[in-house]
């Protein structure tokens, strides 16, 4: 920051910093520096960020404003800042004050951090005050998100409200010199939250240590445990133990889904899965997400963890609490949400016991009030990147690069729900809510709405949701009572990406791959490329060839239709019917072929995703996908990096051009027959892919490009995107916005702002 000119021997300033400045310790930062220099004024959150006045002699006001952004602690961006001179007020000393403006929220709302090393090793220590305190935290680590109840951040207006500190713990934070100084989330066992163990009886059985015994034995015993995280429920289990997860799997009704680990160190995770080094910043950062890894093959872990996939979900501790449960186990817990299949989180004691009744037979429960439900956050490295594949604790709400001047919001899709939303003064993607399915996760979008409004103080002028009417997200914006405007799937996929990348006013080409999608034909889109002259204008340039969908949504659940379309045309329905496909009896597939003939009576979609599940099911024998993207997982973790070849996939031209699988799949259906191992056709058809890809880019010289669509989530597929480019270009891979629907409605925002700007 520059400094006004000054104009006297003792001087006074204002300062507003706007951005990611609350809820990290920052204002005791700004103290510990104006005391270092002795300097007076104050500091305070505001709903716009913080607000610093300082007041001293030149040259150390001065000083202070030299230092201030490198004395603010890691983690902090500061998007704005300003000065100016006020009047001397011949101040004594530094203090923190608060701010009870009610205007529309500016600042970021701060997430949810993991556990810092510091706590933990006091929470290790036998001699430190708060040893063993399952709840511990500071002003660098701990619940923020979960726990405010309005802005800006002060622990009166946090679920902590209810728990007042006592006299050693309102020492500390009042002490400049200590680390919890202003520590909103300050507490110990003598004053702060508790934990506590209950049975399925509903009767407590242990609490603080005691309780952390008993889930502990319970674990040991190959039970299922309930632990009440920082935003929800988890459910936990011996990942070394198949009885105990395949009974998990069994009461949760996720019979193939992968679970994810909870581990109490790198080290450890280095015991079953390969971490490189982007990985392990991912692992041990305060984020705290799940990490998806590769996994060593040696691993002593239960086959039903990841059933048919190289690829594990890693993630550290999380609390205090993870800590002593995972080193008190003594080994690797399966740690996955706190919800039976399709449900939304379970946040609260009373609804977890009946919810989970079924599943968990001992709950760990702690009485912090959740305000909001979070769920835990996945990333994937890919090319050296992190991707956010789960936009939840620790990197959600995410703050967007757009203009926010009008209130908006953005109901995203159908699977995999996220909104976004534009307050007036800043724009947000909020955290994953999950598939909206259900009665009860419905309920929770809604209530989640409400809730926004009322942290980020505003009510949309209008809506923006997808294209699909049969949508609950689109059925509930059309509902709303303000205008609401449809946003084509494909094109919020590009524009998330343009967003990612600072696009959003360019010429730019957008790669859209994923499962399914409304396009502007009236069929289903899947793999997609638009020419985007801005956000809100794009323009269909080249395709995946059309095919049948048979039967509809029933093609989803059951990949042969698929793979019995695309191969009535790649080898005409004779062959197929004379050789018949693998893990399908010939009797089903004779009456589809005569079905396909009737074109009126299917869906046409250019899906790429169901093209992956087509793959899959030649070349892996999945005929039924038991969870979304199964078949395409287990294709990319069967692939044989060793093979060079590939399919061919030409380009044919037109307008629009299209991308022609038919010789991809008459080779690949060759080599079934031919007997060529699944590791091979499998890299031969993602090596396709990618060419293809990379064929349709290079139309486009010059024009920086961006991925977006679910089936960017493939490592594989996008690394092999960026070999074929062999940087001839800006390619633009996914980041923080995740590329999957969760992603939906940050470009709904985008394109929702772009086409009906602000009229002041």
């Amino acid at each position: 920051m520059s400094a006004p000119s000054l104009a006297s021997e003792r001087t006074a300033l204002r300062l507003q910093l706007v951005g990611r400045v609350q809820g990290l310790g920052v204002r005791p930062a700004v103290a510990r520096l104006a005391q270092r220099l002795e300097l007076a004024g104050s500091v305070r959150n505001t709903l716009q960020g913080l607000e610093i006045e300082i007041e001293g002699a030149e040259a150390e006001v001065a000083m202070f404003q030299a230092r201030l952004l490198a004395a603010l602690p890691n983690g902090c961006s500061v998007r704005e800042h300003s000065a100016e001179l006020i009047p001397v007020q011949d101040r004594i000393g530094f203090v923190i004050e608060r701010d009870d403006s009610i205007r529309p929220l500016t600042t970021c709302v701060p997430p949810d951090m993991a556990v810092c090393s510091e706590c933990l090793a006091e929470s290790r220590s036998p001699s430190d005050r708060r040893a063993g305190y399952a709840l511990i935290s500071c002003a660098a680590c701990g619940p923020r998100y979960s726990v405010i109840r309005t802005m800006p951040y002060e622990r009166g207006d946090t679920s902590l409200a209810e728990f007042p500190p006592c006299p050693v713990c309102t020492e500390e934070y009042s002490s400049p010199e200590d680390r919890r100084f202003h520590a909103q989330t300050i507490a110990c066992a003598d004053c702060g939250p508790e934990i506590r163990a209950v049975n399925a009886g509903r009767q407590v059985i242990g609490a603080r240590c005691d309780a952390v015994a008993a889930a502990t034995a319970a674990l040991r015993d190959g039970w299922t445990v309930a632990l009440r995280g920082v935003g929800g429920y988890q459910l936990l289990c011996d990942a070394t133990n198949e009885t105990a997860v395949a009974r998990l799997r069994a009461r949760k009704s996720r019979p193939a889904k992968p679970l994810a680990l909870l581990v109490p160190s790198v080290a450890c995770a280095e015991q079953f899965a390969f971490v490189d080094n982007a990985e392990r910043r991912e692992l041990v950062s305060p984020v705290n997400p799940i990490v998806l890894l590769r996994r060593k093959g040696t691993a002593a872990l239960a086959q039903s963890i990841h059933p048919g996939l190289n690829t594990v979900g890693i993630m550290l501790p999380t609390t205090a609490l993870h800590d002593q449960l995972v080193h008190g186990f003594g080994g690797p817990l399966v740690c996955t949400s706190g919800n039976t299949e399709g449900d939304p989180l379970e946040y609260e004691p009373a609804a977890a016991e009946r919810n989970l009744a079924g599943i968990a037979d001992l709950w760990l429960h702690h009485d912090r009030p959740i305000e909001r439900p979070i769920d835990d956050s996945v990333v994937r490295v890919i090319a050296g990147r992190p991707v956010t594949i789960r936009l939840a604790r620790g990197l959600a709400p995410l703050s967007l690069e757009l203009p926010a001047d009008r209130t908006f919001m953005a109901l995203g899709g159908h699977q995999k729900s996220a909104i976004a939303w534009c307050n007036g003064q800043q724009c947000v993607l909020g955290p994953h809510i999950g598939d909206l399915e259900t009665l009860s996760a419905r309920e929770r979008f809604v209530q989640h709405i409400s809730s926004i409004e009322q942290l980020y103080r505003f009510v949309p002028d209008a809506y923006a949701c997808d294209r699909h009417p049969g949508y609950f997200t689109s059925e509930w914006g059309m509902n709303a009572g303000a205008p609401c405007s449809d946003v084509p799937h494909h094109q919020a996929h590009v524009a998330a990406g343009m967003l990612e990348h600072g696009l959003l006013n360019e010429r730019v080409l957008g790669v859209a791959f994923d499962g399914t999608g409304l396009g502007a034909d009236g069929t289903i889109w899947g793999g997609e490329f638009l020419l985007a002259q801005h956000a809100s204008r794009m323009e269909r340039v080249a395709h995946l060839r059309p095919f049948v969908l048979p039967g509809g949504e029933a093609a989803i659940r059951e990949p042969w239709r698929v793979t019995v379309s695309v191969l009535q045309q790649a080898i005409g329905a004779d062959a197929i019917a004379t050789h018949g496909l693998g893990p399908v009896a010939r009797g089903r597939i004779v009456p589809l072929l005569q079905l396909l003939d009737r074109t009126q009576l299917h869906t046409v979609t250019t899906s790429a995703g169901r093209l992956f599940d087509a793959a899959a099911c030649l070349i892996l024998g999945i005929a039924v996908a038991q969870f979304d993207g199964e078949p395409a997982m287990r294709l990319e973790d069967a692939a044989d990096p060793a093979d060079t070849q590939q399919y061919p996939f030409p380009l044919i031209a037109g307008e629009p051009q299209q991308l022609d699988w038919r010789p991809l799949f008459d080779a690949l259906y060759n080599d079934c027959r031919s007997q060529v191992s699944p590791g091979a056709m499998a890299m031969r058809f993602h090596r396709a892919i990618a060419a293809g890809i990379a064929a349709v880019i290079r139309e486009w010289p010059g024009l920086p490009v961006v991925l977006g669509g679910g089936v960017f989530q493939n490592r594989l597929l996008s690394e092999l995107v960026v070999a074929e480019l062999n940087d001839e270009r800006r390619l633009c891979l996914p980041g923080n916005i995740p590329p999957n629907d969760g992603g939906l409605a940050a470009g709904q925002l985008a394109i929702a702002l772009a086409r009906y700007p602000s009229s002041t």
